[in-house]
């Protein structure tokens, strides 16, 4: 019976217009993580195709045009303008060069090569150089003019994650997630990371405007650990068995099989979004555990995806540039079979507690030229009761009853897909003292 509920529901998702589409948040409780971000991305496409449509422009009569999943091929290469990562033109889902503007193109990673039909000898790294529409000259590696969509790479292009010599919140390690071009560290993300809890603590990256179109249908990867959890088959960790068999441990065997279902388990969920990142090599990046935390599976649904997805759009009309903290504070808790309420943790050596389970998730978003700034915080538990997940809210709600943010459709007092609330920056730092230190004079709504 799910599966022709499924079958149903995924032929709606393809079929739908999008004013008829149902919000994903409102699939939720439906449909596991594979199938949630399969629905996600249908719906994003219809979403951001009404976005497309009206920005679009026709090609321009000189220079260069590239259309996000028209014009750029797979596996896609990293691309570089000005030093830094290549840009869309503002909201449009386009990219705009000037002729004679250059691009360089670069396949990173041991033995990987730049693909084109056009192409005269193998490079890793080249120039690519507008001429007209969708047409690029490479000198030296290129014959004649070819089309920009026809540039992909061998495979897929390798991203990194290094420890930095910086330091985050109580003395903690900073890590930058990018990729090397030219010997150059290209920064994507950073993230701040407990070695010793084995805790990601947050991570920030910017987003503004052009962030609110993505390339659509870029491929999950598998999620990779690099150096960062020694000792820790991280991956397993995550596991429905292995998150039972924790949770068991704690509160009882019969307690945990009635805690971890089908659709309310822990998921890998993102501080930094696959969706923040327009392109499919920024997507990929995402795929770090020092990029992700137990997050229930119902609230990576509910309320934290239609924060992400709303939160975006909003950045892209409203023309903020802002940089965004995502993070998670404190451990939740459950109650074991004498009825009180126990810390859960997904690994424990000895007497080392690892993997905490976040009580809350946030977004601190902040417009340094405004000095605008908004924390969104979710509760991460479906088994709190309302009087609990009151006393747990920690500030005036910002959000309920105010029209500034009737932009945000989550849905904050279900508890079940993560009751949420939203606070001033000086109201949060009260509490979470992770961030560094800005002044915010106002809501950024």
């Amino acid at each position: 019976m799910r599966s022709v509920l499924l079958f149903v529901v995924m032929a709606i998702a393809v079929t739908a217009q999008p004013t008829l589409r149902r919000q994903p948040g409102e699939m939720a409780l439906l449909l596991n993580e594979e199938e949630f971000e399969n629905y996600l991305e249908a719906w994003l496409i219809q979403e951001e195709q009404t976005r497309i449509n009206s920005n679009l422009n026709d090609r321009l009569e000189s220079g260069c045009t590239f259309r996000f999943n028209d014009d750029f091929g797979q596996p896609q290469p990293v691309y570089i303008l000005d030093n830094t990562y290549l840009r869309p033109s503002g909201n449009s889902g386009e990219v705009r060069l000037n002729n004679g503007d250059q691009v360089r193109v670069a396949c990173t990673g041991s033995g990987h090569s730049i693909q084109h039909p056009n192409i005269t000898s193998r490079v890793a790294t080249a120039h690519a150089t507008c001429v007209k529409n969708n047409l690029v000259s490479g000198s030296g590696w290129l014959r004649g003019h070819g089309a920009f969509g026809n540039l992909t790479c061998s495979t897929h292009a390798t991203h990194n994650a290094q420890e930095t010599n910086q330091k985050c919140f109580n003395n903690n390690t900073v890590i930058r997630v990018g990729f090397i071009v030219d010997n150059v560290f290209h920064v994507l993300y950073h993230s701040c990371f407990d070695k010793s809890r084995l805790e990601v603590l947050y991570v920030w990256y910017n987003q503004d405007a052009t962030n609110v179109v993505h390339q659509s249908n870029v491929d999950r990867p598998n999620w990779l650990a690099s150096t960062f959890f020694p000792g820790a088959n991280i991956n397993t960790v995550y596991s429905q068995n292995s998150q039972k068999n924790a949770i068991a441990n704690i509160v009882g065997r019969s307690l945990a099989d009635k805690y971890v279902t089908n659709l309310q388990y822990l998921a890998r969920g993102h501080f930094a979004a696959k969706t923040d990142f327009v392109f499919a090599p920024g997507q990929r990046a995402t795929f770090y555990f020092i990029n992700a935390a137990p997050q229930w599976q119902g609230f990576n649904n509910g309320n934290w995806n239609w924060l992400e997805q709303n939160l975006r759009a909003r950045i892209g009309a409203a023309n903020y540039s802002t940089v965004i903290y995502t993070g998670t504070f404190g451990v939740t808790q459950l109650r074991d079979e004498s009825g009180q309420l126990q810390d859960i943790y997904l690994r424990q050596i000895g007497n080392q507690l690892q993997v905490p389970v976040p009580m809350y998730y946030y977004k601190v978003v902040y417009d340094s030229g405004r000095r605008l700034g908004t924390a969104f915080v979710s509760i991460n538990n479906p088994y709190y009761t309302a009087s609990e997940v009151r006393q747990l809210q920690f500030c005036t709600d910002q959000c309920r009853n105010n029209a500034a943010f009737s932009w945000l459709k989550w849905q904050p007092d279900r508890i079940d897909i993560g009751y949420s609330f939203c606070c001033t920056i000086a109201d949060f730092r009260r509490v979470v003292g992770h961030i560094p230190n800005f002044r915010a004079i106002d809501l950024l709504t």
